[in-house]
């Protein structure tokens, strides 16, 4: 019987690990455990470290370059101002987007709006322009 969910399961669903040892919860419940254990150590990082973590994620998925850079900093030195519309920034734009192999470095990024990076997508600035 599951210590977590208190249901009764097969001896397979208690054994761990590469060593395949028992445990007192079912596969199950130590999955849910482990995602939430990683969405409160996230929780629990400045929102910078959280942006580092998850942009890194990013460029290697994308196998494009990536250099570490302060989310604060730039929207700072824009004055949190939208590059493209002058509203209030709250996201980071990729320039060149990383899906069509821009670098997940400072000088490609600019802070933008929710509309205009929600619109933009991963579309390059020409492409933008002309969806208008």
């Amino acid at each position: 019987m599951c210590r977590l969910c208190g249901r009764a399961k097969p001896a397979a669903q208690f054994l761990s690990g590469k060593a395949k040892k028992p445990s007192s919860a079912c596969s199950t419940c130590r999955r849910k455990a482990q995602a939430q254990h990683i969405k409160n150590y996230y929780r629990s990082l400045p929102p910078d470290k959280r942006h580092e973590l998850t942009h890194k994620r990013r460029a290697v998925a994308y196998g494009v370059e990536h250099v570490a850079y302060s989310r604060t900093a730039i929207l700072d030195r824009w004055g949190h101002a939208c590059a493209y519309c002058g509203a209030r920034a709250t996201h980071l734009d990729h320039v060149h987007p990383l899906s069509k192999g821009g670098a997940d470095v400072e000088s490609n990024i600019v802070p933008a709006c929710a509309g205009c990076n929600l619109s933009k997508g991963a579309k390059t600035l020409a492409e933008w322009v002309q969806s208008w």
